[in-house]
């Protein structure tokens, strides 16, 4: 689970001595005493704050709203996608969302989201100073705000850490009073994707209407073994989901420089074409899957069947 930053309440700052104006003039100052607001009457330390990934400082703005709210409030939603670590399509920067009792609902605020399913102590679980909605409950809360992208991921993600498909079954069942997205999410999720990436370029080619691929294809080519993001086996073409990460981060590249990890990815994309059956390679990007239009043209021009048209959508 990914923790927060220390909060600081303004109540045991004043306890020490440092009035309202006194924190005032922090919140607004370039000082080395620097403090950065994150919730009603809750601070961190500038420093801190400026070393956090977006998750971590998303996670502390949940740890300072919920820790003023009753113990029955419990993270959910997107708040709980951040503290267990699953990935969030639109980002960290939206607002802190909290399941309650329905006695404790009030209007939505810019900062707060509160829902109203009930969470039993099954489907809830201690995150230190407060409590968080299940990994599988998380999945399903997603999936019932129809968001079949957002959800898929999500669903990919906690099958891939280790969730049981029957636990989410299990979950759907308890929970779903309209079930038709959320039980297309939980066919379609599957925990051979290796990144969001996939997840999201998987329902994106089903929105285009190709034919579902086959997931992490291993090829042997001259005694080495290759397995690939998505194999067409009719059409002869792979795709292959690719970010910066794999040659900006220390952690994928294994040791290896930026331009080692390039000419590694050319020799493997030479010998992939080498393989009988193997027609056409295509590489995309985060980026692609967003443009549909532009996509459907290079899949066609692949060979690849686009039965739909795209519809344009704002980027999430």
């Amino acid at each position: 689970m990914y923790e927060a930053l220390p909060v600081l309440r303004a109540s045991t700052m004043r306890e020490a001595g440092l009035s309202g104006s006194a924190l005032r003039r922090r919140v607004g100052s370039d000082g080395p005493g620097r403090l950065v607001r994150v919730g009603p009457n809750a601070f961190v330390r500038g420093a801190d704050w400026d070393a956090a990934t977006p998750r971590r400082r998303y996670v502390t703005r949940v740890y300072a709203r919920l820790g003023r709210l009753s113990t029955r409030a419990v993270a959910s939603h997107t708040s709980a996608l951040a503290i267990h670590g699953l990935p969030s399509l639109h980002g960290w920067l939206g607002p802190v969302h909290a399941s309650v009792p329905a006695s404790m609902y009030r209007t939505r605020t810019p900062g707060l989201v509160l829902h109203t399913r009930p969470v039993p102590p099954a489907e809830r679980r201690p995150a230190g100073t407060i409590s968080v909605t299940t990994v599988p409950r998380t999945v399903i809360d997603i999936a019932l705000t129809g968001d079949v992208r957002s959800a898929v991921m999500v669903a990919d993600a906690a099958l891939r850490n280790g969730t049981r498909r029957a636990e989410l079954d299990e979950a759907l069942d308890q929970h779903a009073r309209t079930r038709s997205t959320a039980r297309l999410v939980l066919d379609l999720a599957d925990g051979r994707a290796a990144s969001p990436a996939e997840s999201l370029a998987r329902v994106v080619f089903r929105e285009l209407g190709l034919p579902v691929p086959v997931l992490q294809q291993e090829f042997v080519v001259a005694g080495r073994r290759f397995a690939v993001d998505f194999w067409f086996p009719e059409q002869g073409v792979v795709i292959e989901v690719d970010g910066r990460v794999k040659y900006d981060e220390a952690r994928y590249r294994n040791g290896r420089t930026p331009t080692q990890v390039f000419l590694d990815e050319k020799r493997r994309h030479e010998l992939l074409l080498t393989v009988p059956g193997v027609r056409r390679i295509i590489r995309l990007e985060w980026r692609d899957l967003w443009d549909l239009d532009a996509l459907a043209l290079r899949l066609r021009s692949a060979g690849l069947p686009c039965v739909v048209r795209p519809v344009r959508s704002a980027r999430g």
